[in-house]
């Protein structure tokens, strides 16, 4: 279908009240794709969105380790490179079917994927979210959204965090600042109205534990925090890794470019000399909250909403709960608001779908510093209906 054609086929097909939307997404740790089938009733700022299903996997191993050798800038043939694609994009499918196997007189109006970062260069004004919608499509024969950041690269912004406007969707009644415990931290901090919400990138998370956990235990990652709890840092190993973070922060976005694979291998090879591998891990993650907890997004927020994979890793949640209680506020999970904290981000990207859907931006000024970014996305259709 050309572009034309798709452009009439979205004007020609309203938009059903409520409307039943797939958010998809696949975070920078590459620890797996959530899927999360979500009512949405109303439109606009005016929508509201709550959560029908939930369903994750892991990533294919193969398709883990080629997705891990992009994001390192490992070169690789063009012909991989689309298999990668087409590979993710048959994972999507498999992942959607299954979610909506419990549910067999469900159509989803739309699937919105938020695709794997290999590159984010806010600098260049661009970013590289692998993806190949069409197995969805032809799966599901549904719309498939996809490519969400880069209106708002070209208009000048940042093009994340993508997902502030979502939150205020999901949880402004419910908290003071989402913190999102993925690859990054990421804060959302809410506001009454959509043009006074703030959000950044703060620091790492699981890029961070997962690094070091590779190179100290040989692992992927700790599980359930269980290394970091029988860790006991003392000072100069907690102060070694909070400079080490530090050097490397930015008040731009972050990603794998600044906390990647091979700085968290030096870093490991460092402090490994001289400290057991649970030491280590115990420090990182008081370091962790204690620079998110510092940001100005959250010093004077009083309820904490945390979500992301990190809520699984029980030395990460508890430091941030820690931190909060020291800054004489309570950090609870999105559960409490209606969102498991794994779904949050699936569940916030089908709210943006939603937006695009209805001619919203999809992203705020006061966030990615875009002032005019248009309407997010690229969309993908079946067949045109004779």
């Amino acid at each position: 279908m050309g572009t034309v054609a798709a452009l009439r086929y979205l004007r020609a097909v309203p938009t059903p009240s409520p409307r039943h939307l797939i958010g998809c997404m696949t975070g920078t740790s590459l620890d797996g794709l959530d899927v999360a089938l979500t009512r949405i009733d109303g439109r606009g700022l005016g929508l509201t969105a709550s959560l029908v299903a939930h369903h994750a996997m892991p990533l294919p191993a193969s398709l883990r380790n080629t997705l891990g050798n992009l994001a390192a800038g490992t070169p690789l043939p063009p012909i991989d490179i689309l298999r990668a694609a087409r590979h993710l994009g048959v994972v999507h499918a498999e992942a959607c079917a299954t979610l909506l196997d419990e549910y067999p007189d469900l159509h989803p109006d739309a699937v919105i994927a938020h695709g794997q970062t290999i590159c984010h260069a806010p600098g260049d004004g661009l970013s590289w979210q692998l993806f190949d919608p069409w197995p969805l499509v032809r799966t599901l024969k549904v719309a498939v959204g996809y490519d969400l950041r880069q209106a708002d690269l070209i208009a000048g912004g940042q093009g994340a965090p993508v997902t502030p406007l979502a939150d205020w969707v999901l949880f402004r009644a419910a908290g003071d600042a989402v913190v999102n415990l993925g690859g990054i931290v990421n804060v959302t901090r809410l506001a009454t109205t959509p043009a006074a919400v703030r959000g950044a990138d703060v620091g790492p998370a699981n890029l961070l534990l997962d690094g070091l956990c590779v190179a100290l235990c040989g692992e992927p990652f700790d599980r359930d925090g269980r290394r970091a709890l029988g860790g006991d840092p003392d000072a100069a190993l907690t102060a070694a890794v909070h400079a080490a973070v530090r050097e490397r922060l930015t008040d731009r976005t972050l990603g794998r470019e600044q906390f990647g694979a091979a700085w968290s291998r030096n870093l490991a090879d460092t402090l490994g000399r001289t400290h057991r591998a649970e030491d280590v891990l115990a420090a990182a993650s008081g370091v962790i909250a204690r620079i998110a907890a510092g940001h100005p997004l959250l010093l004077d927020a009083k309820r904490w909403l945390l979500a992301g994979g990190g809520v699984r890793n029980t030395a990460l949640r508890a430091a941030f709960e820690r931190e909060a209680a020291a800054a004489g506020a309570t950090a609870r999970l999105t559960d409490d608001a209606g969102v498991p904290a794994e779904a949050r981000e699936a569940v916030a990207f089908a709210v943006l779908g939603a937006l695009s859907q209805d001619g919203q931006p999809a992203t705020l000024a006061g966030v990615t510093g875009a002032a005019d970014p248009g309407v997010a996305g690229v969309w993908a259709f079946p067949p045109v209906p004779r």
